[in-house]
């Protein structure tokens, strides 16, 4: 895969992952300060949450895995 631009392209990613660490602390304090409200979406929140970790997951362990080389 070739990248026309690289900066942009790794500055869009990093967004990505910040975005995502973003919104699993926003679902984390919604769960914690309104459990009632929350239990009817339970397994979507825990698949959201599982696939967003995921994703953080991947960016910084690839980001390593390139350091490493």
């Amino acid at each position: 895969m070739e990248v026309p631009n690289k900066d942009t392209w790794q500055k869009n990613r990093r967004y990505m992952a910040w975005f995502a660490l973003l919104v699993m602390a926003i679902v984390t304090l919604l769960v914690i300060a309104f459990p009632n409200h929350i239990k009817p979406a339970e397994s979507i929140i825990i698949m959201i949450y599982g696939s967003l970790s995921a994703l953080v997951g991947a960016y910084f362990g690839f980001a390593n895995i390139g350091k490493k080389k």
